[in-house]
């Protein structure tokens, strides 16, 4: 077979990431920035040899829709986003970063109680301004990336995506999650299931944030065009219902005088985008009825609540909100949320640390939940260490993408 995999110019590529990667960790202020730049030079060349080497020494077999300069030009792409990223996030603290430390507080107010519960173990997050709210896995390092936007220096109430956004981050490293929710609905639509990682985010935010979220969604999802307003991309819950599922399970919660104020201002937004009645699942030409489609999504969403609460005991003993006096306006939810963010007193999130060869969370001075530099503490350590086996495509590929690292990979999910 013809390929470039063993031209020279890949480890001169990649050499130049990581030089750049050594001048981050050597010159960048912030000590958990100066742990991601260690971990992703550890994590990037690990990558990049397994394929690099596998191709050339034939341990692993060519794939026919994946070739190997493909493989090999998305590592390098991926490691240089993260770069980028990092490279951004310390421009926007140079000036003190106020404002994305109350980001990190509030992110970690919305992970630790997933670390109290023994959903996860030990993490921390670290924040940065983007144009939207973004979640990243990083399977470098136990760390939530959190992009919140610009408009949050001045409006609190854009932080409010954040506590979904790291509902991401607990779907993707609470073991055997993943499993369990499947087995959930064991017999469901395809269009259903392809919604389940954001269902999760939708009822853990709920459970960490209360009424007030159910509120921001609704504003979020009604500023978008027509089109995305009624269609399904295969990820997300169609938006014409999405916020049925959060107010059902702020019913479930307790919050009825909320939920009940919410579902008759979306019932009203609805009506301003002419109550659309019918979408059509992404890879399919059957229309489906969305008061259908509501009430299966409704009914997985409080499965998903049983499990966490129940099951696994996730029950935040505070929430971010409570429940909405009787006749109140709803936009009163807002305005007890900015209140109670602008009164937070300081408490900065855990930081990363790098301690010889291991990268761990700094806990009052104990490196925890440490890790060796460059490992995913996934079954990607296992794999890639494999010397004896040839391995075919179907068992590699998914190490291109590393359980959603790869924004390009094969599965192309991005954004959450």
């Amino acid at each position: 077979m013809f390929h470039t995999g063993g031209s020279p110019v890949w480890p001169d590529r990649w050499q130049a990431l990581a030089q750049e990667l050594t001048h981050l960790q050597a010159n960048l202020p912030d000590p958990t920035l100066k742990a991601l730049a260690a971990s992703l030079k550890a994590f990037g060349g690990s990558q990049f040899n397994f394929f690099r080497d596998g191709f050339v020494n034939g341990r692993l077999q060519p794939s026919a829709l994946y070739p190997v300069e493909y493989v090999l030009q998305t590592t390098l792409d991926q490691v240089g986003y993260d770069i980028a990223v990092y490279q951004q996030a310390a421009y926007q603290r140079s000036g003190g970063g106020a404002a994305l430390q109350k980001a990190d507080q509030l992110a970690y107010l919305a992970l630790k109680p997933a670390i109290d519960s023994g959903l996860l173990k030990q993490a921390t997050v670290f924040t940065y301004f983007n144009k939207s709210p973004l979640s990243r896995n990083i399977p470098y390092a136990p760390l939530a990336l959190v992009a919140v936007p610009f408009t949050s220096t001045a409006v609190p109430r854009d932080l409010l995506a954040t506590p979904h956004e790291i509902g991401h981050y607990v779907y993707w490293n609470s073991p055997g999650l993943i499993a369990a929710l499947r087995d959930l609905l064991p017999v469901q639509p395809d269009w259903l299931s392809r919604w389940q990682e954001e269902i999760f985010a939708d009822v853990y935010g709920c459970l960490i944030a209360g009424p007030v979220i159910g509120l921001d969604f609704q504003d979020i999802l009604f500023d978008d065009s027509l089109q995305d307003f009624m269609s399904d991309d295969g990820e997300h819950p169609v938006e014409a219902i999405r916020p049925y599922a959060y107010t059902k399970v702020l019913t479930e919660l307790g919050y009825t005088d909320a939920a009940a104020a919410l579902n008759k201002r979306w019932q009203k937004m609805l009506a301003a985008r002419n109550n659309p009645e019918q979408f059509i699942p992404v890879s399919d030409f059957e229309r489906i009825s969305l008061a259908e489609a509501q009430v299966k999504l409704e009914a997985f969403a409080l499965k998903i609540l049983d499990y966490l609460t129940k099951t696994r005991k996730f029950n935040p003993k505070t929430r971010w909100s409570e429940d909405l006096p009787n006749g109140a306006k709803v936009e009163t939810l807002y305005e007890k949320f900015d209140k109670w963010v602008n009164g937070l007193s300081a408490n900065p999130a855990p930081t990363l640390r790098v301690a010889g060869n291991k990268v761990g969370v700094d806990i009052n001075g104990a490196l925890t939940n440490p890790r060796q530099l460059g490992k995913t503490q996934t079954w990607i350590d296992e794999l890639k260490e494999l010397t004896s086996d040839t391995l075919p495509p179907e068992a590699w590929i998914p190490v291109i993408s590393t359980d959603g690292w790869n924004v390009n990979g094969p599965d192309d999910n991005w954004p959450p």
